[in-house]
Formats: C-alpha cells, structure tokens, sequence
C-alpha cells in the first residue's frame, strides 16, 4: 500500500513538473516564430541565435535575433507578424535585435541594427504607435507609420523617406533630424551632427526600388544605387506623394525580368500600403 502511494506520488509529482515546463516553455518557443520570409533572389542567409546558417526560402520562418545576410546576387523580403516589411537588399547584413508584439492591443516594438547594404522598411502596426528603430554604424533611424530605403555604409547612412508620419535620424551627441516630407533624404555620417533633409533625384529613387524587388541591373550598382548626394538646386523640383507611390508601385509590379518568387499564402494585412497612421 504505501509502496503504491510512493509510485502514484512519483508520478504525479512528474507530471506536475513535466507540464510547468511545457507551460515554461511554449511561450518562449512562440515568441521564436516572428515573421516569415515572403520573396526571395538566389540563396539568402538566416542564422538563427546558436544555429547554423541556413539558406532563406519561401516560406522560411524568421526568428528572433536572426541575422540575415545577402551576397551581391541575393535578396530577403520578409514579413514580420504585426504587418511590417523588411526588404533586404544585395550584399547586406542585419540582425532582429528585439520584436515584442501584442495581436490584442496591436502594440509592440521593432529594433534591427543594419550593418551594411541597402534595405526597404514598411512599417506594420507598431509603426502606429511607436517607432521603429533601425541601428547603423554611424546613426540610428527611426519610422513612424510609413516608408524608407537607407543604404547603410561602415562610416555613413543614407535614409529616404518615402511616406508616413515621419522618419528621425539620430547621430550620438547631436539633435536628430526630423523628416515629415515625402521624398526627402538625410545624410547622415559617423560623429558629426546629421545632416538637413533634401528632395532626392527620380532616378536614384527609382534604382533603388527596382534594385531592392529585383531587375537585371547589374548587382554591383545597387549600393550606389541611393548616393546621389542631393543639393539646395533640387528643391525646385520636389517629388510629388503620387509619383513616389507610383515608382514604389512600378518596383513592386511583376515582370518578365524578375525572378522573385512569393509566398502562395495571404500576406499579412499593411495598413501603411495605403494610408499612413492617424
């Protein structure tokens, strides 16, 4: 008799632990999961924390504290599960530093550090309530509800914004620079204050939508593709909010020439695709 309540208490007690650990672990395992890759050129690369590298396809769920690199024939374009877009460009490198998101309050944060290269970022529902920030060598961006390309180089980063409530660039030490003007862009450099936003020229706009969906422009431009540096003569032919929307239309349209593939499933919904936040 008091052999089998030792035994039933074994068990139970096992059972007990067994399932504190599940219920330990289940959210820390969901909270792996925080996106998925939509788009993808050639072999992109993932490593996960403590993994190995794997190659990025359609499909491929992105974790936390992933890094994601690209070679000068390869590009990512994944979705994060609050809506948010993150185009990463050829020979580019970046790391998921933080996303925590709320499907209930629809709030959250996004924190990435882009090492090198050229990205597209489309902020999803945090974007509505916080920023999200986006770590260089040199400053520290930030989107409210909207759009920006930045190409980011060891000493140097160049943000435009596209659409939305705002983008801020934030170099240590200085005021940062504020920017609610669609089709403006800071240059920003590596201990000095940031530079004032001017009206970026069409074409580099354009070659730097076109070379971050995928066209067969030679891969080694992409880099240059957004360092036209813009002077006070460009202000007099500003971009218009339509002709903007309209070249990030025509990069994402497909063509004969693109060979990006996408993801067969419904893409998360993006409020900030068509309008920008309240």
């Amino acid at each position: 008799m008091f052999q089998s309540i030792t035994i039933t208490s074994v068990l139970l007690r096992a059972v007990l632990i067994g399932a504190a650990a599940l219920a330990l672990a289940g959210p820390a395992q969901a909270q792996l999961r925080i996106g998925v890759t939509q788009a993808t050129d050639n072999n992109p690369i993932g490593k996960p924390p403590g993994g190995v590298d794997r190659v990025l396809r359609v499909g491929t769920d992105i974790q936390a504290n992933e890094t994601v690199s690209t070679t000068a024939q390869d590009r990512a374009h994944l979705v994060f599960l609050d809506g948010t877009t993150l185009t990463v460009g050829p020979n580019s490198r970046l790391t998921i530093d933080k996303f925590v998101y709320d499907p209930a309050t629809q709030k959250g944060d996004l924190a990435v550090t882009a090492s090198t290269g050229v990205f597209r970022l489309i902020g999803g529902r945090i974007s509505k309530t916080s920023e999200i920030k986006v770590t260089t060598p040199s400053s520290t961006l930030g989107i409210r509800g909207g759009i920006m390309v930045f190409l980011v180089q060891a000493s140097a980063t160049s943000s435009i914004f596209l659409y939305g409530n705002q983008m801020t660039v934030t170099v240590a030490g200085f005021p940062p620079q504020t920017v609610t003007l669609p089709g403006q862009i800071v240059q920003a450099f590596a201990g000095l204050p940031p530079a004032p936003p001017t009206f970026v020229v069409q074409g580099s706009l354009d070659a730097a939508l076109q070379n971050l969906i995928g066209d067969t422009k030679a891969a080694q431009a992409t880099l240059a593709a957004i360092q036209t540096l813009i002077d006070s003569s460009s202000l007099a032919n500003p971009l218009t909010l339509a002709a903007i929307l309209q070249a990030i239309i025509n990069a994402n349209s497909p063509s004969s020439n693109n060979v990006t593939t996408f993801v067969n499933s419904p893409t998360p919904e993006n409020p900030n695709q068509i309008k920008a936040s309240p």
